[in-house]
């Protein structure tokens, strides 16, 4: 074949790399040979990770199937029978095959191919299904002589004695004509199974089991073909589906009949250290596992190019250079090489001589530390591990882990979370992999940091999240990202990752990990002193990248610059990322035409959200662009100035902001760049043909929405191509060094400090203004509308003398004083019950309050000037409700437009600021009609009261009857506050004073608006607390409902029979002279002795304490908890069936029957010595 570029068939090697592999090969050659032969068997699905050597295992099946079994051998993607099934099934009037339509179309496939090896001219043979037939340049259109050339014999490296058949031979025309003369059925290789079964589901009637079952039976019975088929970790479902195993009557038995799973091992360091690798260093060996990212073909090509004893002798700088460290990991990560060579350049330089010894023996190794070491070690502390003594990972470090992890994991399973993740099955796996390929021959590493300012975030940042981040790569690579518990289990790691760093923060590693952190030390290095070094995880990823493929997408399966050929830039879908009201917009790199177009539709964008820029104080647009060029400048010119060339104010307050994506400088600036690009790309092209579904009329697109359909498996086919989205979108959506964050903190720094630095004065306007409302103001004041609110009542009844001030301040400190038992913190979800009484409170006690209302004048000429300013500007709608009027203050006050204009006045002036906007508030309040919301109040009032009263009636009630019946009336007496729900009732009638208070208040002030919304919000949560009162009012009863149930069937298994036994003088006396109590006198056991004995019992348990002693409060409308009066009344249920008291009442029971049988006995012999005595 020409050209330079040789397949992988044509160099076919299969290495034994463990015991398991071998086992492997050995059963599929032994599976094949039985089925060529007479056997029927199954069909067989290698099922494993991405890249863990399915297709090698194909390849050598290929060769295997011609040269040794000598039948013909055919290997294609699922995708060629995707498109034959698909072809057939268009022409059908249901659009789909019979599932048992399979097998012929397959077999059809199949003879077709056979037929063109016997009867067609090979040089005219361009198309055959052999492995990598059409790989290199297509352009040559080879032909299969050309294929056949420069193929060489299978390697196969086992450790086998003899030669091995398969070694024999080379794969020619000879072998194929051989194989066409046989009467074997053909072999099927089927790869690339995961990619394309979704699509093939498609067109494949299911009826009578799974789309493959029928494929699966007609292979074992009627052996048209032998199957093997390479899956990746598939669902397993969908695989338990096809096997015939999911809910119909088929046994586990047939379902194994059909279908023959295998995995491919892991070939964990382990493995390899036990064969492959064997007679290996062991440091090289985990060198090797680490450099080939476990990958099969990776480690035999590492091993072959890397040679130990040579790579030994070279210093640093010549190990670093050789060229196999900078070759790519593989064709989907071009950007990835082996090694990151480039990382070493900042270690520092006096400790880069045993940089090349520390990878190639990839182990702790002992170091005599030399005086110019020892502060190059300080200086890279997080790149090393180094220790006086080494920790076992098996005995020591996989117990502290899984310990401190499982503790996180329950503790995130209690709150809903993470719920199928397994510890082991998941994550413990990967961690021990990774440490166990940091270890040496005796399975130890170094444990330790030469940080000794903060062990505990030495611990996080070299050990606890890089291994977290290295399993996450692992998992993204090896697992099936659609699994339900592959998700879970990335999330959790992402979680923990974010629990970690916030450990860090709030300085509780030691507690969160205390198991690791009490094994992690701080190694001092002294010179002159050997010590155990290796690199750190965290060095160990940034030296070892996961290979990511390349951030310039494709539009689905095409080209996206070919796609966007036809795109109608003029109508050009914005891509942004929104966040609150502010907005990011990214603007490609495209070619001056189309960019001009693409200029035009954004500037009708901006047009259009001008207005709302300039009335809307917290709205910003930042659009940044990833190209400069003059159509930008231009649109930076007509959107920013007016037309005398003047900035506009939203431009002024860095409202609307141009930036380039360079002036950010983020990691992997280039690559995130190149993958932004590509994602505005395809919302332009998939918006000219309707590819996506716009949901406003402004027509941009969300980022993360378009991550969900670009890595959707219905637009990327391709599970390589969907992790490197999926790795992409992380570094711009994920984290709080994001590209996204990063653009939204600089977005509101920006517009912060414009609106601290921009100058507007007039020179008057200060001076005019004489009354500072913002002296009200502090850092302890964090509510608008209730800062607003207490504001108002200033202005309101300044120079106005009223009662209603110390009637207020009176019933603010009982809801406001969170020391106090009615103190009404805010529920911020329900607006006419958020303000915060504390901070109104804290505003009108002040001195400063009492001199604005001495001191403020509504007559003022200047608040007369700016009264008429807000009624004029005020263009709010009409209201009628209380809650209208607190959202405005909550939502619009603050921030709103209207301060702009003190802005313009005097920039920056808080005085005018506060009063412009508390001045807006009053031409808001003069047009709200306020006559029947305080007809409205008044009712409500009359209603709590009434509810009230009768509450705390029935509870009173219920409590005393409950005490009764499980007290003494002179226990409780002695111990009152060991009673049920004590106090409960005492702070219900807290609870009327303060509604008659907020009676007695309303009907003193009956126009001021600040009184009535306060009174309005306090009434509105005595209702809720009355409503809950309700609630604990019948779960009391039913406390008790249950308490009477109870006693009535003890009375009724025991009390009443022994009642009935004690009517009986002689009997109750003989009872009196059989037990006595401790103090020698009789012990009595009719009355309610039963219940009395019931209720002790009962009392001291924790379902018992739990309900009886529930913490209840009114102001914090609290109830007794339900799951505890389940557990109350189930604990009743059981204890006559199970309990000591049970055993107690069954001995006091037959003890009082004993009597009486004794008594009965006594009577009837008396009556019988009567009976002798009368004869």
């Amino acid at each position: 074949m020409a050209g330079t570029y040789i397949p992988l068939i044509k160099r076919t090697k299969w290495v034994d790399l463990s015991n398991e592999h071998k086992k492997l090969r050995e059963t599929v050659e032994s599976d094949l040979k039985e089925g060529c032969n007479k056997g029927n068997i199954q069909p067989i699905m290698l099922q494993g990770a991405f890249g863990i050597g399915k297709s090698t295992t194909l390849y050598y099946l290929f060769h295997y199937g011609w040269e040794v079994l000598k039948t013909p051998t055919f290997y294609m993607p699922l995708a060629k029978i995707v498109d034959a099934v698909k072809k057939e099934a268009e022409s059908s009037e249901s659009g789909k095959v019979q599932n048992n339509q399979l097998s012929r179309i397959i077999n059809s496939i199949i003879k077709e191919q056979i037929d063109k090896l016997r009867n067609s001219n090979w040089n005219d043979i361009n198309d055959i299904d052999f492995p990598d037939f059409k790989s290199g340049d297509d352009s040559e259109n080879p032909s299969l002589n050309q294929y056949l050339e420069d193929f060489i014999p299978v390697t196969l490296d086992s450790n086998d004695t003899k030669e091995s058949e398969i070694s024999k031979l080379v794969f020619s025309e000879e072998v194929i004509r051989q194989a066409l003369e046989g009467t074997t059925p053909p072999i099927l290789l089927v790869d690339e199974f995961e990619s394309k079964f979704y699509e093939l589901k498609r067109y494949v009637e299911s009826s009578g089991g799974g789309i493959l079952r029928e494929l699966f039976d007609q292979v074992v019975q009627t052996k048209p073909f032998l199957l093997v088929i390479g899956n990746g970790p598939a669902s397993g479902y969908e695989v338990a589906k096809e096997k015939g195993t999911d809910g119909n009557n088929d046994s586990e038995t047939a379902a194994n009949r059909r279908l023959k799973t295998i995995q491919i091992p892991f070939p964990t360091v382990a493995l390899l250290k036990r064969k492959f690798m064997k007679e290996c260093a062991n440091g090289y060996v985990n060198f090797i596992w680490w450099m080939s990212r476990c990958r099969p073909g990776h480690i035999q090509k590492l091993w072959d190019a890397i040679d130990y004893s040579i790579y030994k002798e070279y210093d640093a700088t010549e190990f670093l250079v050789k060229d196999i460290f900078n070759e790519p990991i593989d064709e989907s990560g071009e950007e990835v090489k082996y090694l990151k060579v480039s990382y070493f350049n900042q270690m520092n330089s006096y400790i880069r001589p045993i940089v090349g010894r520390l990878l190639l023996d990839f182990e702790p190794q002992s170091i005599k530390i030399e005086d110019s070491y020892r502060e190059a070690m300080k200086d890279s502390v997080e790149d090393f591990f180094c220790t006086d003594e080494l920790v076992s990972v098996v005995k020591e470090l996989n117990p502290a882990i899984s310990d401190d992890f499982s503790a996180y994991l329950e503790k995130c399973k209690e709150q809903g979370k993470y719920t199928s993740v397994d510890y082991i099955r998941n994550v413990g796996k990967y961690f021990s992999y990774i440490l166990s390929a940091c270890s040496n021959s005796d399975g130890k590493i170094a444990f330790s940091t030469a940080c000794r300012n903060n062990k505990e975030k030495a611990l996080a940042t070299t050990f606890l999240i890089p291994l977290l981040e290295l399993t996450y790569d692992f998992i993204s690579q090896y697992e099936d990202n659609e699994d339900q518990v592959t998700r879970e289990t990335k999330d959790f790691i992402l979680d923990s990752i974010k629990f970690i760093e916030s450990s860090v923060e709030e300085e509780t590693i030691d507690d969160n990990f205390e198991n690791l952190n009490s094994i992690f030390e701080t190694c001092k290095i002294k010179s002159g002193n050997e010590i155990y070094m290796q690199y750190s995880l965290r060095a160990i990823r940034e030296i070892i990248e996961q290979p990511i493929g390349s951030p310039k997408l494709k539009y689905k399966d095409m080209s996206l610059d070919k796609k966007l050929e036809s795109s109608n830039f003029r109508q050009s879908v914005l891509l942004t990322s929104r966040s609150s009201d502010n907005t990011i917009i990214f603007v490609p790199i495209l070619e001056d035409e189309p960019l001009k177009k693409y200029i035009l539709r954004l500037k009708d964008y901006i047009k259009s959200q001008k207005n709302d820029l300039h009335t809307n104080a917290s709205k910003t647009i930042r659009i940044v662009y990833l190209q400069e060029h003059e159509y930008i400048s231009q649109l930076k010119e007509e959107v920013c100035k007016d037309g005398s060339s003047n900035l506009l104010p939203i431009c002024k307050m860095k409202k609307l902001v141009f930036e380039d994506y360079n002036h950010y400088q983020f990691n992997f600036g280039g690559q995130i760049a190149d993958f932004i690009d590509s994602v505005a790309k395809i919302v332009i092209a998939a918006g000219s043909c309707n590819d996506i579904v716009l949901i406003d009329d402004n027509r941009t697109y969300d980022f993360h929405t378009a991550i969900d359909i670009i890595k959707n498996r219905e637009w990327t086919k391709q599970k390589e191509a969907i992790r490197t989205i999926e790795h992409y979108s992380r570094l711009v959506l994920e984290g709080d060094s994001c590209v996204i964050n990063t653009i939204s903190l600089a977005q509101k720094k920006d517009h912060e400090s414009a609106m601290e630095n921009l100058i507007c004065e007039k020179r008057d306007y200060e001076d005019n203004i004489l009354w500072d409302f913002t002296s009200l103001e502090s850092a302890d004041i964090t509510d608008t509308k209730s800062k607003y609110l207490a504001m108002y009542y200033i202005l309101e009844n300044a120079k106005k003398p009223t009662s209603s001030y110390q009637s207020l301040l009176k019933i603010l400190q009982e809801v406001g004083n969170f020391r106090n038992a009615l103190y009404l913190p805010p529920i911020e979800d329900s607006i006419n019950e958020s303000l915060f009484f504390d901070q109104i409170l804290n505003i009108l006690s002040r001195e400063t309050a009492s001199k604005l209302m001495s001191s403020y004048d509504n007559e003022d000429y200047i608040i007369k000037h700016l009264c008429s300013f807000t009624a004029m500007m005020n263009n709010e709608r009409s209201v009628s409700k209380l809650d209208e009027l607190l959202t405005f203050m909550k939502d619009s006050l603050n921030d709103h437009w209207i301060a702009s204009y003190n802005n313009d006045m005097s920039y920056g002036f808080s005085k005018g600021r506060t009063l412009i906007k508390l001045l807006y508030l009053k031409a808001y309040i003069e047009k709200i009609d306020f006559s029947l919301l305080r007809s409205q109040l008044n009712t409500r009032i009359e209603e709590k009261q009434t509810e009230l009263v009768s509450t705390i009636s029935n509870s009173t009630q219920h409590i005393a009857a409950i005490t009764n019946l499980l007290y003494s009336k002179n226990y409780a007496k002695a111990n009152p506050e060991k009673m049920p729900f004590q106090g409960y009732v005492s702070e219900l009638q807290l609870v009327s004073r303060l509604l008659s208070n907020c009676k007695r208040i309303v009907l003193e002030d009956k126009d001021g608006v600040s009184i009535f919304a306060i009174i309005s919000s306090i009434v509105w949560r005595i209702s809720n607390i009355v409503s809950q009162a309700k609630v604990v009012e019948r779960q009391i009863n039913g406390i008790l409902i249950s308490l009477k149930n109870k006693k009535e069937l003890i009375e009724k298994e025991y009390q009443l029979p022994i009642n009935t036994i004690y009517q009986d003088s002689l009997i109750s006396k003989l009872i009196n002279l059989s037990d006595h109590k401790p103090n020698g006198q009789p012990q009595k056991y009719d009355g309610d002795w039963c219940w009395t004995q019931y209720a002790r019992y009962l009392t001291p348990r924790s379902e018992v304490q739990n309900v009886i002693d529930a913490k209840l409060h009114p102001a914090k409308e609290t109830s007794i908890d339900e799951s505890d009066i389940h557990k109350f009344k189930a604990f009743l249920q059981t204890s006559l069936t199970n309990s000591t008291y049970k055993v107690r009442m069954d001995e006091t029971l037959k003890f009082c029957k004993d009597c009486q049988a004794e008594a009965l006995s006594y009577t009837k012999v008396y009556e019988y010595i009567k009976d002798l005595l009368k004869e």
